[in-house]
């Protein structure tokens, strides 16, 4: 949901103000709902790149101060505006239409609590307006459940006379299931007027958008209405919704993926976010999640239960149930299972980390092999040694951390102590349990607590 430079030519003179100044009570969090993340992007910055598949311009974020923070998350070049008091949706683009820009004629309104937003109902509505010749136009869908949203009230000919929110509707109103989905496309000039005339509600003293709609029918040119459906129109408002969300989104970007010849065994299980890159002939197990920019090339095989976070993974690659976070793996790396990469590594070709293995900021030069149970901290590994099982390096003092050189070809027995900062050097050995506390020379094999040096090539 991204714009592509390859897809349908993007509109232009309309600019979307998208509604993002509510709190959302009803998830009953801290956090206000537009600022939930859903698959990593928080829930209105999926209506943000909806938009921008569509529309040239700019999107706006109309904000409060407190979703303020989401503009600091949004695409450059995004505008904003802030709504400082609660004062309803009508006041909300009041104060958004002075940040837009001149060269706009056109206005798109949208819900920041509706993520699964299609560009094409988008671009349908803005059509379907301009098709009519109408100062607005509006999206309708019919609800399975319609509790809480306003009632589209139609013409014979179709087209809306009012919304009537349902406090205020009669029990027949009330039974109509068709719904307003907060989505409209406006004629600037039109709305600019259009808003400077409605009142506030003698009930709560906000002043509502919806209210255009009984304006527009008032005036002799009721809203046409694009009937959506509920699946991209519908918005979230309580924990239940969110997490149907997010199960429509991990659907669609998972079924982009299958057409494009990843495997997945379970897509059901699978969490992608957007940002992620998979190349064709990738297999992913069950209970995989993968996330940030990650890249993951031909030919690996994810297993079950593994997690990858802003990492490159290349060709060929075994990842077996195990945590990679900000690591680059080169082609034929085997990882696992349960093995944790953290922040800051770079491994090798046709190396090998085992399980239960632990490493942070640490460089693995090709073919080497890291033994289960292993730390290896701010240390840099030469092409072909092996590192035994139970090997840590100590990398920090109580108020420093400390880097530990590791030549080629070297060889760790199990359970050594290396205490850095130090070097042990090309072809060097070390012996089980051996505490190293100072340089090794090439060739050398130390043992012993501490260790001393016995022999050497």
């Amino acid at each position: 949901m991204t714009p592509s430079s390859t897809g349908p030519e993007r509109l232009t003179g309309v600019t979307a103000i998208i509604l993002a100044a509510g709190v959302g009570s009803r998830m009953h969090a801290a956090q206000p709902k537009v600022l939930h993340p859903l698959l990593g992007r928080p829930m209105a910055l999926w209506v943000v790149e909806a938009v921008r598949s569509v529309l040239r311009d700019p999107a706006l974020l109309l904000l409060s101060p407190a979703t303020a923070v989401l503009h600091a998350l949004a695409p450059t070049g995004t505008l904003r505006a802030e709504q400082p008091e609660p004062r309803g949706t009508g006041d909300a683009v009041r104060c958004a239409l002075p940040a837009l820009s001149a060269d706009a004629t056109e206005v798109l309104i949208a819900c920041g609590d509706t993520p699964l937003l299609e560009p094409s109902s988008i671009s349908a509505l803005i059509a379907t307006r301009r098709a009519a010749g109408a100062p607005i136009a509006l999206a309708a869908f019919h609800a399975e459940d319609p509790t809480g949203y306003g009632r589209v009230e139609l013409s014979e000919e179709g087209r809306a006379l009012r919304i009537v929110e349902e406090r205020d509707a009669t029990d027949e109103g009330r039974a109509n299931d068709l719904v307003n989905a907060g989505l409209y496309a406006v004629d600037r000039a039109w709305l600019t007027g259009a808003l400077e005339t409605l009142a506030p509600s003698a009930a709560s003293g906000e002043v509502y958008l919806t209210d255009l709609v009984a304006r527009a029918a008032a005036e002799g040119t009721p809203a046409p209405v694009l009937l959506g459906s509920g699946i991209d129109l519908e918005g979230v408002n309580d924990r239940r919704q969110f997490a149907d969300a997010a199960a429509a989104l991990r659907e669609r970007i998972n079924a982009a993926h299958l057409e494009r010849g990843v495997g997945m065994m379970d897509p059901t299980t699978v969490w992608i976010e957007p940002t992620v890159s998979i190349a064709a002939d990738v297999v992913i197990e069950p209970n995989v999640m993968l996330s940030g920019n990650t890249t993951i090339a031909t030919g690996t095989r994810i297993e079950a239960g593994s997690r990858i976070h802003e990492s490159v993974i290349g060709e060929g690659c075994t990842i077996r149930s195990s945590d990679i976070d900000g690591s680059t793996l080169a082609s034929g790396v085997d990882v696992g299972p349960f093995a944790h990469i953290r922040p800051g590594c770079t491994i090798g070709a046709s190396a090998h980390v085992g399980n239960f293995a632990e490493l942070k900021a640490t460089t693995l030069s090709a073919k080497v092999k890291v033994g289960h149970h292993s730390y290896l901290g701010d240390t840099s590994v030469g092409e072909g040694s092996n590192i035994g099982a139970g090997t840590i390096t100590a990398n920090y003092d109580g108020e420093k951390k400390h880097a530990t050189v590791i030549g080629a070809r070297v060889f760790t027995g199990v359970g050594t102590l290396i205490v850095a900062p130090l070097t042990m050097g090309d072809g060097s050995k070390s012996g089980a349990g051996a505490v190293v506390l100072k340089d090794v020379p090439a060739g050398a094999l130390v043992v012993g607590v501490p260790a001393r040096t016995v022999g050497k090539e």
